[in-house]
């Protein structure tokens, strides 16, 4: 498939942008319910993705967030972040904390790159098509995490996740295809660079952490 080109088109909807995303990608729309806003669900290998958009309250102030996630057994323990530069991480290089080298000057540019372990983040950022996809984006942060305590009680710490998130409601379809183009990338690089499990999360079932590399 192609690299996916922005459209900038303001007519649109959250719903309709949501849905022509979901036509792009042969995904299935879910709409929402009172307690759920409008999804896009993409079966990718053995893994969903999700795409939703959620509200944070901080201070009283509410902000609203458009994200794609999918969840995923992991066979090694460590994360990665790739996070637009700003002010205060130009702050933080000039005390010494730098970002991970990926060899693209232009991605390290916009964008710092932190992993747990360096050497599965360069790994993982030396595909070629993850590059690309956040190259195109004005804005994003990709993350490999841990879920938050409460999931872990359930699910277990080694299930982990893959999520792309940026501020505002996102209604341009072919950036949100990017996103889910992005985190699929992401979790089929996981799976070259041992870092994940080919099998789906199984409802129920509880994993245990994977091992520290």
């Amino acid at each position: 498939m192609s690299k996916p080109k922005v459209d900038h088109n303001p007519t649109l909807s959250r719903r309709e942008a949501f849905q022509a995303a979901a036509s792009e990608l042969d995904a299935t729309f879910v709409a929402g319910k009172l307690s759920t806003g409008d999804r896009v669900h993409l079966e990718h290998g053995p893994w969903k993705v999700i795409l939703d958009t959620y509200i944070l309250n901080r201070a009283q102030n509410p902000i609203t967030y458009t994200r794609v996630r999918a969840l995923y057994v992991a066979r090694a323990g460590f994360t990665l972040r790739v996070s637009q530069r700003n002010v205060f991480t130009r702050i933080a290089e000039l005390f010494g904390s730098r970002g991970l080298r990926v060899g693209d000057q232009e991605l390290e540019r916009k964008y710092t790159i932190k992993s747990s372990n360096d050497r599965r983040g360069q790994s993982l950022m030396m595909d070629g098509r993850i590059r690309g996809l956040i190259k195109i984006q004005p804005s994003l942060r990709l993350e490999i995490r841990r879920l938050p305590r409460r999931l872990r009680r359930i699910r277990g710490d080694g299930v982990r996740a893959v999520a792309v998130q940026t501020i505002g409601v996102i209604k341009e379809p072919d950036r949100l295809v990017s996103y889910l183009l992005l985190v699929a990338a992401t979790l089929d690089r996981l799976i070259k660079i041992g870092g994940a499990s080919n099998e789906p999360v199984a409802e129920g079932r509880t994993y245990a952490r994977p091992r520290r590399v």
